[in-house]
């Protein structure tokens, strides 16, 4: 049975998939803030195979929605009601709560700087425009100074602006037309980029952000397998292939080929063949996101406050996963869900005043598989 067959419904786990993978980022940033080494998956660490699992679920459900409407306004409200609200939220409340909470300055000094001004306008700016006019802001005027890894207030907010450069890949593909040629060219580059770094020394921007590129080649190669979905099976023998491949070529110049390669496919078996009792935790909401966001704070607050020796990584894990869970629910309530209930207003809005362009034509129909794409 082929991938399209599966996305004719919207039984699947990707939600559940994006929590797992929030949750791997949480727990190798307990080893990196309490100064310990990451947990390691080959040459990279387990949270950046958590984000690139994000990635290969955002590459297949961000072409399909393109696919449904590729219309650039319909497609900038659904991406940026997906990302933006939670953000300002985030970095507004590190900014003006947790900042004068925990700051070593005084209050006046804190609030009057240029640098607390700036780390809500620098981190939304940056992640909307892709990092065109600059990359996150990381600290607050002395705030977590003294944490033992160092003084970032949110170290996770860098993949945010190589999403969004995602985005603004596929939609010009998209408009050209060069979707299904382009997109192959794009990911083997990728490939060949991150499997020998020194092919992007010297070339600019691209030369210091070798994890970035690795994730749009993950990205790529998502939205492949549903732009290909009707020639695609999805089979666990396949996938076994795949796994087996991906770990005998770990630590070797073959690991991010494979890893590129199986990473999105295996994603796609997990989530369509998996079983759907396994998705008890996502039923009241997507909180991964919320979790993605939450969790460098949280887990910097920690060790700010912990009074005595710094806690074990395991220990930092273990304290940290329910408490950012409990806010990541409040983000999702307060603040994600409502601003979806605002992305389907405004598209009613659009498709009521603007005739939708004809969409890229595909060679199977298209309908939708997950009722909330990130």
């Amino acid at each position: 049975m082929t991938i399209a067959r599966w996305t004719r419904g919207r039984d699947n786990s990707f939600d559940l998939l994006r929590l797992i993978a929030a949750g791997l980022v949480l727990l190798s940033h307990s080893f990196a803030l309490a100064a310990s080494g990451e947990p390691q998956i080959g040459s990279h660490s387990v949270g950046f195979f958590g984000v690139e699992v994000f990635f290969a679920i955002s590459g297949f459900l961000v072409v399909q929605s393109w696919a449904l409407d590729a219309r650039v306004s319909a497609f900038a409200i659904k991406r940026g009601l997906r990302i933006l609200p939670a953000l300002a939220v985030v970095v507004l409340l590190s900014a003006f709560v947790l900042g004068p909470l925990l700051t070593t300055r005084s209050l006046g000094d804190y609030l009057t700087s240029t640098e607390t001004l700036r780390y809500p306008v620098q981190n939304l700016v940056s992640v909307a425009t892709g990092g065109l006019v600059g990359g996150p802001a990381y600290e607050l005027p002395g705030v977590f100074a003294s944490n033992p890894h160092d003084a970032s207030v949110n170290g996770s907010l860098w993949t945010l602006p190589v999403e969004v450069d995602a985005y603004a890949m596929l939609v010009l593909l998209g408009l050209t037309g060069l979707l299904r040629r382009a997109l192959p060219v794009l990911a083997v580059a990728a490939v060949a980029a991150t499997s020998v770094p020194s092919v992007l020394e010297g070339v600019p921007v691209l030369g210091s952000r070798v994890d970035a590129v690795a994730l749009l080649g993950v990205f790529a190669i998502g939205s492949l397998l549903y732009l290909h979905r009707d020639r695609v099976p999805l089979r666990f023998d396949m996938a076994a292939v795949l796994l087996v491949a991906a770990i005998a070529a770990l630590g070797t110049p073959l690991e991010r080929l494979t890893s590129t390669l199986a990473i999105p496919y295996l994603v796609l078996v997990a989530a369509y063949r998996t079983s759907p009792r396994a998705r008890s935790l996502t039923r009241r909401g997507d909180v991964s996101y919320g979790l993605y966001l939450l969790a460098f704070p949280v887990q910097q607050t920690l060790l700010a406050v912990w009074g005595g020796p710094h806690p074990a990584p395991l220990v930092l894990f273990a304290v940290s996963l329910p408490l950012t869970y409990a806010l990541a629910y409040l983000s999702w309530r307060l603040v994600e869900s409502q601003a979806l209930k605002a992305k389907k207003h405004l598209l009613t809005l659009r498709r009521r005043s603007v005739p939708a362009p004809v969409a890229e034509p595909v060679p199977a129909p298209v309908t939708s598989s997950n009722r909330r794409v990130r």
